[in-house]
């Protein structure tokens, strides 16, 4: 029995049905590692797009808060501005220039538009692609980003809320309302010789001057952040 197997083992045709099956067998094997090699590197393909997508979004949001975070900056430094110059003259108006005057005399009271948005950060964290951002240094640095754009906005309603509290009580006083009343139209000096008659036209004026040391370097860092943020978001997913 063991002399007639050698014997079969040993016929051409066995050989190459053996070779045949070993080859097809490999094929087999070599197919079904690539197929789920290939499928891995579709997914992962698929994700990286997705993710590219995904920060494409979040890094035009973070361009459009820097644009607000920018205007208020600009806004805040030219109230201090303001504020400073009106005090530098509150003895002696007479002297401070009518176009600096006009420039400066008027502080608004209502909020401005800027309305912080964070949508497309909500929507990578929800979805489950903020752990697929290939540099995890890249993800701490967009989430502080974020923290950043947020504290620009608080600080810029805080700074806001208190100059309209101030100056709205200041001009509710009887004798300045007395004076709109009577006075259709009239020139800033006028308008604040009667202001600087109450203690809170002076105090008004220094809160709106001394509320944030440096705005510009303030609003500036959380710019520098955004900036640097984008920057390494084009760095990564070019």
């Amino acid at each position: 029995m063991k002399n007639e197997l050698k014997q079969i083992m040993r016929q051409p045709t066995f050989k190459r049905r053996m070779g045949d099956f070993i080859c097809n067998f490999t094929a087999v094997v070599l197919g079904i590692i690539l197929t789920f090699a290939g499928s891995d590197w579709i997914e992962t393909r698929k994700t990286d797009n997705e993710v590219k997508k995904a920060l494409f979004l979040v890094k035009n949001e973070m361009l459009i808060n820097r644009e607000y975070i920018k205007d208020m900056m600009i806004d805040e430094v030219f109230q201090q501005r303001g504020a400073l110059y009106l005090l530098q003259y509150k003895d002696s108006l007479s002297k401070a220039s009518p176009d600096s005057l006009e420039k400066y005399c008027n502080f608004n009271l209502w909020q401005q538009g800027f309305l912080y948005t964070n949508d497309a950060m909500e929507m990578l964290k929800t979805s489950s692609l903020m752990p697929a951002i290939k540099d995890k240094e890249l993800t701490t640095q967009i989430i502080k980003a974020y923290k950043d754009m947020n504290a620009a906005f608080v600080t810029f309603d805080d700074f806001t809320d208190t100059k309209i509290e101030y100056i709205r009580r200041l001009t509710e006083q009887a004798e300045a309302l007395d004076f709109f009343d009577k006075n259709g139209s009239y020139s800033p000096a006028e308008l604040w010789n009667i202001l600087f008659r109450f203690p809170g036209g002076v105090q008004a004026l220094r809160v709106i001057a001394d509320m944030h040391d440096h705005p510009e370097q303030i609003y500036g860092s959380y710019l520098k952040q955004i900036d640097e943020t984008v920057a390494a978001i084009d760095e990564i997913y070019k």
